[in-house]
């Protein structure tokens, strides 16, 4: 004989309100052992449930924390047996109101629960959300152990990237510099460091971070020419909830993230003159105040500045406060351009080449002579990063073992020709005969640059032409990716072919095999 289904309708009505309640629980605070204890405290207040614990388990089946609210009332190695039986066996023992429930899926067991004094509907709900809140938990902590790990070795890539092994030169120039460095590290004076952009100022400011005994502490970096002034505040101050439109929560600025390390100010000589005010207070009374607050937070920040401008000049003329000058200028490092000490190009490029042979998979044995003479005579406006930018593009597109001439940037080759020209050779009457084309007319260049190659190619019958398209095609395709920042549909919308084209002719180009004369 059926029961009347109306009977059921209380304990169903009951079992869907526990479900509820335990959820808000669940909601307002998602960590597995709170939840649970609320959850066992709960049953047991309403009087579903006379004691409760979860044993959380590992993969190896041992016990890693016991859950535990109310008293058992058998004894500790006769529950430790039954778990241990149920783990094994995957089967529910269940005697009376007592209830032992594996929570498990397949051949993974993440705890078992112990319930005293529960009815069967009770015990399946718990046993069921306490299954789902064991995987979760789990999971979290996987994904965590996963992130402070990839957090590691992250910090030690920075570090490598950044360290002293990366600063790489032999002119006594940068050797005083990197000397100076070293030497001011131990103290916490500011430090602003001048140098042409591509110099490698960075460099030098973590050198004195790694140098100091701020070393484990933060080293936070700060471009102040990339931010506009009211971001700029915000960004190295932070800011309280509804300080302005979108504030929604308080926001910690970067001073206080370098709090107890150093913070780099890159492009110092960028900032407004009412960021320049704001900024004086902070270094006279090492003190924030967060944009929209009244209270004021002590600092302990070593700062270091970088400029590429020349902030006496800029005092001068009254564009930098002079004031904050003389706080910033404590400790003076000028880094020389890489055009003033000529003899760093050859162990840089070593260094380099290293570096991305490495990470493109390629194998360079050799360097053309004519490639590093080129290279000595080059004025690089960019510094060592363009020369950086230089290598990684030749050991990109280089097929051979060797970097040869024809792999350089378009820039430099043109420099080359430039330089290395025909000069005038006047007649008797002071009329020109020959002159080298003029370095401000690219069509003569580019004309009297055809004529060399031609003149030096030994092409067979009926090649010539293909070889001098692929070359020269190599440098259109290559500047105009680099002016849409590698983006093909805007590349092939500009060259006016279609995407798939240009991706089959750059295909066609990474495979050629170059044969140029040396």
């Amino acid at each position: 004989m059926n029961a009347d289904p109306s009977l059921e309708l209380p304990a169903m009505t009951d079992l869907l309100d526990l479900l509820e309640a335990i959820t808000e629980i669940r909601v307002r605070n998602p960590e597995l052992r709170q939840s649970v204890l609320s959850s066992l405290r709960l049953c047991m207040s309403l009087g579903g449930l006379a004691s409760g614990r979860l044993y959380c388990l590992r993969f190896d089946g041992s016990i890693t924390a016991i859950i535990a609210h109310g008293d058992a009332s058998i004894a500790d190695e006769e529950e430790r047996r039954l778990v241990q039986q149920a783990t094994e066996s995957r089967q529910v023992y269940q005697r009376e109101q007592f209830w032992v429930l594996p929570l498990g899926h397949e051949r993974r067991c993440y705890g078992v629960l112990v319930l005293e004094g529960a009815e069967a509907e009770t015990a399946q709900l718990l046993a069921n959300l306490f299954f789902q809140w064991s995987a979760v938990a789990e999971f979290m902590n996987l994904e965590k152990a996963e992130l402070i790990d990839e957090n590691f070795q992250l910090r030690e890539e920075i570090k490598t990237q950044f360290s002293e092994r990366n600063i790489v030169g032999v002119s006594g120039s940068f050797r005083r510099v990197v000397e100076s460095a070293r030497k001011v590290a131990a103290s916490s004076a500011t430090v602003l460091i001048h140098g042409e952009t591509g110099t490698g100022k960075e460099l030098i400011a973590r050198l004195i971070h790694d140098h100091s005994p701020r070393a484990n502490a933060p080293f936070v970096t700060v471009n102040c020419g990339a931010l506009s002034e009211s971001l700029l505040e915000t960004e190295l101050f932070g800011h309280v909830k509804g300080a302005f439109t979108g504030a929604i929560a308080d926001h910690k600025g970067r001073f206080e993230a370098a709090h107890g390390g150093t913070i780099f100010l890159d492009e110092i000589g960028e900032i407004s003159h009412g960021m320049q005010v704001r900024l004086l207070r902070v270094l006279q009374e090492m003190e924030i105040v967060r944009v929209g607050d009244h209270r004021s937070r002590k600092l302990d920040v070593r700062v270091v500045a970088a400029t590429n401008r020349d902030l006496e000049v800029m005092v001068r003329e009254g564009t930098f406060r002079a004031d904050l000058f003389y706080r910033l200028n404590v400790i003076y490092l000028s880094l020389p351009g890489i055009r003033s000490r000529k003899e760093d190009i050859p162990p840089l490029v070593e260094h380099f080449l290293g570096i991305y042979c490495a990470r493109n998979c390629k194998f360079i044995d050799s360097v053309d002579r004519d490639v590093l003479e080129i290279m000595m005579n080059y004025p690089w406006p960019g510094n060592v990063r363009e020369l950086e930018n230089c290598i990684e593009k030749m050991v990109v597109m280089a097929t051979g073992s060797t970097l040869s001439v024809d792999l350089l940037p378009m820039a430099i080759m043109a420099y080359s020709q430039i330089d290395h020209g025909t000069q005038s050779v006047p007649d008797p009457n002071n009329t020109p005969i020959s002159e080298s084309p003029s370095p401000m007319d690219p069509d003569a260049l580019l004309a009297e640059m055809m004529r060399n190659e031609i003149e030096v190619l030994e092409a067979d019958e009926g090649t010539l032409y293909e070889h001098i398209r692929r070359k020269w095609e190599r440098h259109l395709f290559e500047a105009v990716l680099s002016r849409f920042r590698n983006n093909k549909t805007k590349a092939a919308k500009a060259l006016g072919i279609s995407r798939n084209t240009l991706n089959s002719r750059l295909d066609e180009l990474s495979d050629m095999k170059r044969e140029w004369k040396v």
